[in-house]
C-alpha cells in the first residue's frame, strides 16, 4: 500500500534540497544566502517521510531486528559506499592527506561520531549517519510507538527539545554531530510513524488540509523559521517545528495546484523513484561540473548543466543499482 502524497513529498524535498546544495554555489550575500536555506527544510519532511515508509512496511510485514537491519542496512549501505569510493579517487573532494582515513570513516560508519569526517566526500551525507542512527533503534521505537501512541509523539517532541537545549547549553549547536544527532529529529520520525499506523488503520485518515489552511500555516511557519534564522543560537536549533509546519504546508500547496497540473506532480513523484541516488551523487557531480564548468561557461550556465547532470546521473545509477543491487536484495 502506497500513498501518493508521500511519494511526492520524498521527490519534491530532495529536489530543493539539492537545489539549495546548488545555490550554495554561487556567491550570494545578505538575505540571498539566508532565504536559500528554507530550501534545506526538506530535511524535516524527509525524516517525516522515512518514518512513515518504514513503519508501514513494518506493518505489512513485520521483520525482526536482524531482518530489518540486512535488508535496510544493504539498501542504504551499499549504494552510499560506492559514491564514497568514487568521491575519495577524485581530488576535489577532499584534502589526500586525510582521504584513508575520510574514506574509512564511512565504511566502518564512525564518521558520525568525529566532527572532522562527518561531512567529508561530500558534505550532504551527514545524512546517512542520522538514518543509521534511527535505523539502529526503529524496531524499539516500533514497538514503543505502536504501544503508546500518540503519546509517544509528544514525548518524542520533549526528548528533541531536551537534546536541543542540551547542545546549545554545551556549545555544540554548530556542530553538526550533536546539532544533527538522531534524537534532534526524533519527534519527526515518531509523527511519520503514528501517521503510518493511522493510515493503516483506516486510509482515509489522511487528508491534505484545505488551500486556506494551507497559505496560513506556511506563512506562519516560514515566518518563525525566519526570524529564528535572524536570531540564531538556540532559537535555530528550536526551529524545527516551524521549519516541519511551513516547508511542509508549502510542499502540499504545490501537491494541491498539481493536481490540476498534472505535469508537476508526475515530475516529482518520477523524481522520486531515484531521489536517494539523487541524494547521494549530486555533490560530486556539482563539483566536478563547476571545476570544469566554470573556465569556459558563464557561471549560471554552469549551475544548469550541474543540476541537469546530476539528475541524469542519478537515473543512470538507480538503474545500475536496480539491475544488479537491488534486484538481488
Amino acid at each position: 500500500m502506497r500513498l501518493p502524497v508521500i511519494d511526492f513529498l520524498r521527490g519534491y524535498s530532495i529536489f530543493t534540497i539539492v537545489i539549495f546544495h546548488l545555490f550554495q554555489l554561487f556567491p550570494l550575500d545578505g538575505l540571498a544566502a539566508k532565504a536559500i536555506n528554507f530550501g534545506g527544510s526538506g530535511v524535516h519532511v524527509f525524516i517525516l517521510c522515512s518514518g512513515f515508509g518504514l513503519c508501514l512496511s513494518q506493518l505489512g510485514k513485520p521483520l525482526n531486528y536482524l531482518q530489518f537491519l540486512k535488508k535496510r542496512f544493504s539498501k542504504i549501505y551499499f549504494p552510499y559506499i560506492i559514491i564514497v569510493l568514487i568521491s575519495a579517487a577524485v581530488p576535489l573532494m577532499y584534502d589526500y592527506s586525510d582521504r584513508i582515513m575520510a574514506t574509512l570513516s564511512h565504511i566502518l560508519l564512525f564518521k558520525m561520531f568525529n566532527e572532522r569526517w562527518i561531512g567529508s566526500l561530500g558534505y550532504q551525507l551527514w545524512f546517512l549517519s542520522m538514518i543509521v542512527q534511527f535505523y539502529a533503534v526503529f524496531p524499539m521505537l516500533f514497538k514503543w510507538v505502536t504501544k503508546y501512541r500518540w503519546k509517544s509523539v509528544i514525548i518524542s517532541l520533549i526528548i528533541s527539545l531536551l537534546w536541543a537545549t542540551l547542545v546549545w547549553y554545551l556549545g555544540k549547536s554548530d556542530l553538526r554531530i550533536w546539532n544533527s544527532f538522531f534524537l534532534q529529529y526524533l519527534w519527526e520520525f515518531v509523527l511519520g510513524m503514528m501517521l503510518a499506523i493511522k493510515f493503516k488503520e483506516n486510509p482515509s485518515y489522511i487528508k491534505i488540509p484545505a488551500v486556506k489552511y494551507l497559505i496560513v500555516l506556511a506563512i506562519i511557519g516560514i515566518a518563525l523559521v525566519g526570524i529564528s534564522g535572524i536570531k540564531g543560537g538556540i532559537f535555530k536549533l528550536y526551529n524545527d517545528i516551524p521549519s516541519l509546519m511551513g516547508y511542509l504546508s508549502l510542499a502540499l500547496l504545490v501537491y494541491t495546484i498539481g493536481t490540476k497540473i498534472t505535469f508537476i506532480n508526475n515530475f516529482f513523484l518520477y523524481t522520486n523513484q531515484f531521489s536517494y541516488e539523487w541524494y547521494l551523487v549530486h555533490t560530486l557531480v556539482f563539483i566536478t561540473t563547476f571545476y570544469v564548468g566554470q573556465q569556459v561557461l558563464p557561471l549560471a550556465i554552469t549551475g544548469l548543466l550541474a543540476l541537469v547532470l546530476s539528475y541524469l546521473v542519478a537515473i543512470g545509477y538507480h538503474r545500475l543499482l536496480k539491475k544488479y543491487l537491488y534486484s538481488k536484495l
